[in-house]
């Protein structure tokens, strides 16, 4: 690596002329006014060169008019190539840069070759060059080498498209041109030793060590100024360190230190001593060659050698003495800012590992200085691990995320990226950052497969890749944990999750198999565990219609789990019984969603098909209750007639004839078939009758009557006309009420017909006609024997 950039290059070159000889004059000769014009011209910017101040800028813009002018006229001259070089550097001298090249590049473009040519092409690529346009630069050095009539123009042309390529890291071109260089065969060539030294330079920057030593060993022996020599030694000292010759790397050192003339290289030779003794662990004569400087340096060269002293002593443990050389770096001020921030972060290093607990402030006051400026900086990614592993051993787990979030793994040494990347996966999954986790948890598990904590890193990876949408994968982490870990609380998750995920994608088979699997696998689970368990393997059971399977995990969910499953498993073994016309255990079920409040919601065709179950299992009392959840007496429109019938005939027979009243009413309002209409009077009269209005409940009957029923509607009326009058002690009309259904009603009748011959027997007996009485329950057991309301 070259050490010393080339700082400037000499803008032009100097193209002495012979000053004109005195002649014989012949008086044949026609006079050469274009010689006289170029002349006059050169008179004037000679004269120029040997004043200054604003006499020399007067002067220089009279030869610029004056060649000019001659170019003008004489385009064709012998002179005409000279003038445009004196036009240039006068226009340059006047400051006129951009004039001065438009002439240089005339001057090329015309003549193309001559000495001429060649300071021209010199001059504008050494303007391209200190400009820092490497690529223009060295299309000009190229073209300098190419025209050159003189040797030492040609091979500065050649060092210098090299110095240019390299510039512009093309090694493979630089290093072509300075082989031209070694390879010149004349022995006066000022740039071999130079060419030497920057091939040795970019042999050494590539590794070719061996290579690179010989070639800055032979510039270091030569004959060459003092600043090139000292350039080479130090060069061969540091390639000498590489290959691991301490000794040589000493002796070109030492050269430096004791050679007249290299003094500025001698701070870098101190430091070069130092380094190599550095890079082989030889802290302590570090140490030494530090404690023992005469010769401290000054600026970055100063900042070097108190680095290597500071971390000589850290390798050795000895922070406290090594705090204060950096402190010293970051008060040099420099305008690098590296030194500084490399000292500030081993100054930190230094007090984290003294007093770690305390590293907080400092971390954050390292940061706020630098990490703005150095974000991928692998120092400020440590500095945040610091800060990260003590928020997290203060159990600040949302706060040590927020800065684990921020590290880069590869920015750390690996020693210290291993618990990083499981600790910030874990961090980063809590911290609803799941993207980041998979990232974290995955270079952890990739790169440590074999540490014990790739279970747990695989069951946060699984949960976030599950919260990604990413369920295969997620699937695939958790049937590692079940196939590699006995732990309890693992296998929970991983069957758990399994199943959940397996709901999301709507496997239900797969999801009821990890259920199932986990209440047989895992010996002892948490309650709540079983019971999710439970009810969600029932509820997928229910899905796949199979619902007889469902019934207990069900019933278990339930048990362990009020909380959460007595609504929701209480639904599902509502439609299990449903589906199995089960009503025995349907309306049970159904009473208790009605007294737990969750039977609204349930279908209204479950609830009307338990409803009419219990009706007809006489069970009125349910049966009420079940109309009455599918009835809306706010909208009673919006229920069907056969509901309010039916609620109406529940809440009669439960013993509720004012309820009862409301509901038939609602039916009333919507029947039109007059059959119909004549049972719902009769029930109407019923309810009225239970509630002692018995002339409202006469009048319901006798509307009834009207409409003329037929079969059990008509008789039915009859009987509650009688039941009525029986009410009001009218026995004669309850005898007649009563004697029309016993002679209406068919003998296959065994409701209503049997009921009149009993009421019809009981009311002749107060009558007292006896024998009448006998005749009819002597028909009453011989046609329904053993008959009971």
């Amino acid at each position: 690596m070259r050490l010393l950039a080339l700082l400037f290059l000499i803008p032009g070159l100097l193209i002495a002329q012979e000053p004109p000889r005195a002649v014989a004059v012949d008086p044949n000769l026609q006079r050469d006014v274009g010689q006289d014009w170029f002349q006059h011209g050169r008179n004037v910017y000679e004269s120029a060169k040997r004043t200054s101040g604003p006499t020399q800028f007067e002067l220089y813009g009279r030869a610029a008019q004056i060649f000019s002018r001659y170019i003008g006229e004489y385009p064709n001259h012998k002179n005409t190539e000279a003038a445009w070089w004196y036009l240039g550097q006068s226009y340059r001298a006047v400051g006129r840069p951009e004039d001065a090249k438009r002439c240089f590049h005339s001057l090329l473009n015309r003549f193309g070759k001559g000495r001429y040519a060649a300071a021209a092409a010199y001059s504008l690529a050494a303007d391209h060059y200190n400009n820092r346009q490497y690529a223009l630069a060295a299309t000009l050095f190229e073209k300098l080498a190419a025209i050159a009539t003189k040797p030492t123009d040609r091979q500065r042309g050649q060092f210098y498209a090299g110095q240019s390529y390299e510039m512009m890291k093309q090694e493979r071109r630089a290093i072509a041109y300075y082989r031209k260089l070694l390879d010149d065969p004349d022995r006066s060539n000022p740039y071999r030793s130079k060419a030497e030294l920057a091939l040795g330079s970019l042999y050494a920057k590539s590794g070719k060590l061996d290579e690179a030593l010989q070639l800055l060993a032979k510039v270091a022996a030569s004959s060459s100024t003092p600043d090139t020599r000292g350039k080479a030694a130090l060069e061969a000292g540091a390639v000498a360190a590489r290959l691991g010759d301490i000794e040589l790397s000493d002796k070109y050192f030492n050269l430096i230190m004791r050679s007249s003339g290299m003094e500025e290289f001698r701070p870098d030779a101190q430091i070069a001593l130092m380094a190599a003794r550095f890079d082989h662990k030889r802290y302590r004569e570090v140490i030494k060659i530090f404690s023992q400087s005469t010769t401290p340096g000054t600026g970055e060269r100063e900042a070097k050698r108190l680095m290597l002293g500071a971390r000589a002593y850290m390798m050795l443990d000895r922070n406290a003495d090594a705090m204060p050389l950096f402190r010293a770096i970051e008060r040099l001020t420099l305008p690098n800012p590296k030194y500084a921030f490399d000292a500030s972060y081993f100054r930190l290093l230094c007090f984290y590992r003294i007093e770690g607990r305390h590293v907080l402030d400092q971390v954050d006051a390292f940061l706020e200085l630098y990490r703005k400026k150095l974000p991928r900086d692998p120092k400020i990614h440590t500095a945040l691990l610091m800060k990260a592993e003590t928020l997290f051993a203060e159990g600040k787990p949302a706060e040590a995320a927020d800065v684990y979030r921020d590290i880069n793994p590869s920015m750390l040494s690996e020693k210290n990226r291993r618990g990083m990347l499981y600790q910030r996966g874990r961090c980063l999954t809590d911290a609803n950052d799941p993207e980041a986790a998979i990232k974290s948890l995955s270079d952890f598990i990739t790169k440590y497969p074999d540490d014990e904590r790739v279970p747990l890193a695989r069951a946060s990876r699984g949960s976030a890749y599950a919260e990604t949408g990413q369920p295969g994968l997620a699937i695939a982490d958790f049937q590692q944990i079940i196939e590699t870990t006995k732990d309890d609380k693992l296998l929970t998750l991983a069957y758990l999750q399994s199943a959940d995920i397996s709901k999301q994608q709507a496997d239900l088979d797969a999801m009821i198999k990890y259920y199932l699997a986990f209440l047989k696998e895992v010996p002892d689970p948490e309650k709540d565990a079983i019971a999710k368990a439970s009810y969600w393997a029932g509820w997928a059971m229910v899905k796949k219609n199979r619902g007889g399977e469902a019934i207990p995990y069900l019933e278990k969910a339930r048990e362990l789990s009020p909380k959460y499953y007595d609504k929701h498993a209480g639904l599902l073994l509502c439609l299990v019984h449903l589906s199995q016309k089960k009503p025995a255990e349907l309306i049970p079920e159904l009473e208790t969603a009605i007294t737990k409040g969750y039977a609204l919601n349930l279908p209204d065709q479950l609830i009307r098909w338990a409803a009419d179950q219990a009706f007809n299992r006489k069970d009125f009392v349910n049966a009420a209750r079940f109309y009455d959840l599918i009835a809306d007496s706010e909208n009673p429109e919006l229920a069907p007639k056969e509901i309010w019938r039916f609620l109406g005939k529940a809440r009669n027979q439960s013993g509720d004839p004012a309820g009862g009243l409301i509901a038939i009413d609602h039916a009333l309002d919507q029947e039109s078939d007059p059959a119909w209409q004549a049972d719902c009077l009769n029930d109407k009269g019923r309810a009225l009758f239970m509630l002692k209005r018995y002339d409202e409940a006469m009048t319901s009957v006798e509307e009834g009557l009207a409409l003329r029923p037929e079969g059990r509607a008509g008789a039915s009326l009859h009987m509650l006309r009688g039941e009525i009058f029986e009410a009001q002690g009218n026995i004669k009309e309850a005898i007649r009420s009563y004697v029309l259904p016993v002679q209406l009603m068919a003998d296959g009748d065994q409701v209503v017909k049997p009921k009149a011959l009993s009421k019809l027997i009981e009311v002749l007996k107060k009558d007292g006609q006896t024998d009448a009485a006998n005749r009819y329950q002597q028909e009453l057991d011989r046609k329904y024997p053993g008959w009971k309301e």
